[in-house]
């Protein structure tokens, strides 16, 4: 099978492999640590919040039929999820909490493209809606089996895809994309791969942004040195009475 006539979600998948991947291992890692800690799930939660929301808000304004093509399913529309997520694990005042330099700069990013070349904001409505499709479920069940079993048993909304059948909408999504492709260039197709490659960059600077995980692994390393020396000290208890 030629390039041209290549699956284009395929071409993506293909073309952002590499920082797709560094992005996967960054992301398991530092949220990995909020199945400890949820003020780090919820700074998590608090810079994604603006990207999707930016995304969801921005399909008012610029009125481009194939942008809303690709929510294909209005319970793709995460806004509220995301609010109703950030006021329980941040607290009522959650709105007025300082955004990072990271997450100004992608804002700024994105509004430069709605001004400049809307298209490619469904690079960022692909990858983003995908990856909570996909990853985001596995981080949710995670956070249920390895959570802190003395917080309480609220369901993260966002990542609550309930009532609905989610490698249908995945499906549907993916398709909705290749539609979309066939209308574009080739110039316009490898533009829209190049700002693929800046969706995973600019994500890895928010995630990375993100506070908290320092804490929570000196809290981690402490209470694992306690057992050990725990362990050792009983040891030579039983060695000395043996």
């Amino acid at each position: 099978m030629s390039e041209n006539s290549e699956i284009f979600t395929a071409r993506m998948r293909k073309a952002t492999r590499k920082i797709h991947s560094v992005s996967d291992a960054l992301v398991n890692a530092k949220f990995a640590i909020s199945l400890r800690d949820e003020a780090v799930w919820g700074g998590g939660l608090f810079v994604f919040y603006h990207i999707f929301s930016y995304l969801e808000e921005v399909n008012k304004r610029i009125n481009l039929e194939n942008y809303d093509k690709l929510f294909v399913n209005k319970i793709l529309y995460r806004k509220h999820a995301f609010e109703e997520d950030l006021y329980h694990y941040l607290g009522e005042n959650w709105s007025s909490l300082p955004k990072s330099m990271a997450l100004e700069n992608y804002l700024e990013h994105l509004h430069n493209l709605e001004h400049e070349n809307p298209q490619l904001l469904m690079a960022y409505v692909y990858h983003l809606y995908l990856g909570l499709l996909s990853g985001g479920q596995i981080l949710a069940k995670k956070r249920q089996m390895f959570g802190n079993k003395n917080q309480d048993t609220y369901i993260d909304k966002v990542t609550d895809f309930s009532g609905v059948d989610i490698s249908k909408i995945k499906t549907e999504f993916k398709n909705a994309m290749n539609e979309i492709a066939e209308q574009m260039s080739e110039e316009e197709k490898q533009a829209f791969i190049e700002e693929s490659n800046q969706v995973f960059l600019m994500n890895n600077l928010i995630v990375n942004s993100v506070g908290g995980q320092n804490r929570v692994l000196y809290s981690i390393l402490y209470k694992t040195s306690a057992v050990v020396l725990l362990i050792v000290a009983a040891g030579l208890a039983y060695k000395m009475n043996k």
